[in-house]
């Protein structure tokens, strides 16, 4: 039986962004040269609930899941300010 592609397995963006959210895929990566060697740290914080409803109104609408929006948002703004 033929292996179904990772991107059929999945109805809509959001159902993927999801599933991989926690996903590792670094030993996928690794194999095929594509993994640049990053150190992560992981960061609370503290919104008040109404910036979070409007930030997950937002990712709602373009599709994508609300970390990968604050990552966007906040390379974004550090290219603006300079320091990337």
């Amino acid at each position: 039986m033929k292996k179904k592609p990772l991107w059929q397995k999945f109805r809509t963006a959001r159902e993927m962004d999801r599933a991989l959210e926690n996903a590792d895929l670094s030993a996928a990566f690794a194999q095929r040269g594509v993994l640049r060697q990053s150190r992560m740290r992981k960061i609370n914080l503290d919104l008040p609930e109404g910036i979070v409803r409007q930030i997950d109104q937002i990712a709602d609408r373009v599709g994508v899941a609300r970390q990968p929006l604050l990552k966007i948002w906040i390379h974004e703004r550090l290219k603006v300010e300079g320091t990337q």
